[in-house]
């Protein structure tokens, strides 16, 4: 039988449904890239915000109806909203034959083999106490980068987060298996490796009782064949210096830097239980722009918390503006149940929510702009990843991550190759986008 995959929410996700891949590949099912072909289609769904719940369901509708018109017999759910609302899903959706958990996606092909035989599953329990979600992958990530999932789960307990209630407390995969895994990739030409966790930075703590990521990269940086590191969700608040001594000193990793901030203002940072302050952040940032060369930030902050005043919008707007980030995600509030935020008084309306977003957004696509044209008539080294056409190629450099920031379109009138490097001369923007050509005739 023919499988569809359809892998929603964020790259933790993603790796996710690439172990599932592999697993109903050697159990002998044929993997399909156009769901119009497949007899089963799995939809890994994400449950963090209302937006990610409502794209979830909404998928799950639209690829129901694909059991009318086609070949489709058997669609299940797994993710995070299967494991937050899985009876739920089950009970309101009879398009549904099987809803699978967190702590059960590795047994996609017997829950399979139930559903073939007419049983309609549900397999959801407690989250795992250790990390049990690793084994071989089929990458769907373009061609020279592959996610590195380090830990999952965590113990921040932001106010307003689902996450621990869906995913559980901290679980740090082992370095050595890390290590492994990372060896491997490299051996199949990935040159980039993007580091994933809920919190990365507490990557260990679980384990030793401390943070221990830059042990972790140490090691990275060892393999021979890896060129780019690459670290993403870094909690401002476990950045210690031993990390930034890393990130500086270390040519492979690289100073590309996810810090999810959320907020500026004190009052809301104490409510978000984010365990810092404004000064701290401030102090943070600073450091980081002085210490780590060609430094470029990325951060997510959220418009709308209960009680988020005037003064307290200026201080995310002013810190935004002062810090520049390079890149930068806005989300307003949305109240999940089970949270500390899910009653607290002063709820602001979604109008004043949306309208502080679009003005966040408004002055970060100005500073974006900026940013980049600071890189134009710059040599970059450039990853390509795919091609558009005969003569344009698609690639990104140390400053832009997959998935979340621009790309670099190259023209080129040689064939480049994909998951290679090569030096580019950066001549133009285009919205978010860099473009550039070929700088000489040397690619690696």
């Amino acid at each position: 039988m023919k499988v569809g995959f359809i892998s929603l929410g964020c790259p933790k996700n993603q790796v996710d449904t690439e172990i599932m891949i592999a697993i109903m590949k050697k159990a002998g099912y044929k993997i399909v890239d156009g769901l119009e072909k497949a007899d089963i289609i799995i939809i890994n769904t994400c449950g963090f915000i209302n937006d990610a719940k409502e794209e979830a369901i909404n998928t799950i509708i639209e690829t129901g109806k694909m059991k009318e018109r086609g070949r489709l017999q058997f669609l299940l759910a797994t993710g995070c909203l299967a494991q937050r609302n899985g009876q739920e899903l089950l009970d309101e959706m009879p398009e549904l034959d099987g809803v699978v958990g967190i702590s059960f996606f590795t047994e996609i092909d017997k829950v399979i083999l139930r559903v073939r035989e007419g049983e309609r599953v549900i397999l959801i329990g407690e989250p795992p106490q250790v990390f049990m979600e690793k084994g071989p992958r089929i990458l769907t990530t373009p061609a020279g980068s592959a996610y590195l999932k380090i830990t999952e789960g965590c113990n921040n307990r932001c106010s307003y987060c689902a996450i621990p209630l869906i995913r559980g407390n901290l679980r740090s995969r082992p370095r050595d298996e890390i290590v492994m895994e990372a060896q491997e990739l490299v051996a199949r030409g990935v040159r980039e490796l993007v580091v994933l966790g809920q919190d990365t930075a507490m990557y260990g703590a679980d384990l030793v009782g401390k943070g221990d990521l830059t042990r972790l990269l140490k090691e990275l940086v060892a393999i021979d064949g890896l060129e780019w590191i690459r670290l993403m969700y870094l909690h401002p608040a476990h950045i210690d210096q031993q990390l930034i001594d890393t990130i500086a000193g270390e040519d492979k990793v690289l100073p590309y830097l996810d810090i999810p901030v959320q907020h500026a203002s004190n009052r809301v940072l104490k409510n978000m239980n984010r365990k810092h302050d404004a000064d701290q952040l401030n102090s943070l940032m600073r450091n980081l722009h002085k210490q780590v060369d060609k430094l470029v930030l990325r951060t997510t902050v959220m418009l709308g918390f209960p009680g988020e005043s005037e003064d307290d919008f200026k201080s995310l707007y002013d810190f935004v503006k002062e810090t520049e980030f390079d890149w930068l995600g806005a989300f307003v509030f949305a109240p999940e149940e089970g949270t500390a935020a899910f009653t607290m008084p002063e709820q602001v309306s979604e109008e004043i929510k949306l309208e502080r977003r679009d003005a966040i957004m408004r002055l970060q696509k100005t500073i974006t702009r900026k940013k980049n044209m600071t890189r134009l008539n710059k040599n970059e080294k450039i990853l390509i990843s795919s091609q558009l056409s005969q003569n344009l190629f698609i690639g990104r450099g140390y400053f832009q991550a997959p998935g979340v920031d621009g790309i670099t379109m190259v023209k080129s009138g040689a064939k480049l190759v994909k998951g290679n490097f090569i030096n580019v001369r950066l001549k133009g923007i285009r919205n978010y986008d860099m473009i550039g050509e070929p700088a000489d005739e040397y690619s690696e």
